[in-house]
């Protein structure tokens, strides 16, 4: 069924948008601040990855990947198809392109990972989540029950470059509701704050990210895992494709000891 010309638009617009305004991340001179919290360069993550890849192991749960806002599976088929084949386990993927709210991508999202992994909503089992941007508020949200008790039983929450305070593009009218919905002082994302979380949640981000901005990368009181964004790369939207975050990843889905050290080392300055 083909969309109406008026979502098609906006779509476009939304992604328009965010492209323009992510194009001087490019130009912008980026801090090579190291983590001290955080140490592998992405070459060495990259042949960890590789290493992974071809001795996948048995994954506890199944796995879902979820894309970030106006993407066609740009986003969440990077990071599926970097960290599905160091797994041996049932995997979703899916994109929220075609809904323009949270309640859509949430409804969208209980459908979709039912259908891929086979089961109902009724009966969803638990998963493990990564998430690019957007899709780790749609994740959060969907790990809320409604009235009827529907909720994606999430056990593991990883997201990347997610504004769970907000994001700092949100101030631009793009003129759908997702858009006013992740401005820091929103009633959606109040209501993610208050909900009880019985998941375990780890933040990744990139420094420099002018479109959600790094310090809004993880609620207020979780860690959050950074890293320096290399000189020619857009923070954001090359923060899906970041082998240092990807291969923590897959370390920490299969099993073995992640990259990331507590305590977590402060945002710089």
């Amino acid at each position: 069924m083909m969309m109406p010309a008026r979502v098609v638009g906006i779509s476009c617009v939304v992604i328009a948008l965010f492209g323009f305004a992510l194009s001087g991340t490019g130009c912008a001179m980026p801090r090579w601040t190291p983590n001290p919290s955080f140490v592998v360069t992405k070459n060495e993550a990259a042949a960890d990855l590789k290493r992974m890849q071809a001795n996948p192991v048995a994954a506890q749960r199944p796995v879902v990947f979820l894309a970030g806002i106006g993407d066609l599976s740009i986003s969440s088929g990077a990071i599926e198809s970097a960290i599905e084949p160091t797994l041996d386990a049932k995997f979703a993927e899916l994109h929220f392109f075609d809904e323009f709210t949270f309640d859509g991508a949430r409804q969208k999202a209980l459908r979709e990972v039912a259908e891929q992994l086979g089961t109902t909503i009724e009966a969803l089992p638990e998963v493990d989540v990564v998430a690019f941007s957007m899709g780790g508020l749609v994740a959060r949200y969907a790990a809320i029950p409604d009235a009827a008790g529907h909720r994606l039983p999430i056990r593991r929450l990883y997201t990347i470059s997610t504004p769970h305070e907000g994001a700092r593009l949100a101030a631009i009218p793009f003129g759908v509701p997702q858009g006013d919905d992740m401005c820091p002082t929103s009633d959606f994302l109040d209501r993610l704050r208050r909900a009880k979380r019985d998941y375990e949640l780890v933040c990744y981000t990139r420094l420099d990210d002018v479109t959600v901005g790094e310090e809004f990368a993880a609620p207020d009181g979780t860690d959050i895992w950074w890293v320096p964004t290399p000189s020619g790369e857009w923070s954001h939207m090359a923060a899906f494709e970041d082998p240092r975050i990807l291969g923590d990843i897959a370390r920490r889905l299969r099993g073995e000891t992640p990259w990331t050290r507590l305590p977590a080392a402060p945002l710089p300055n």
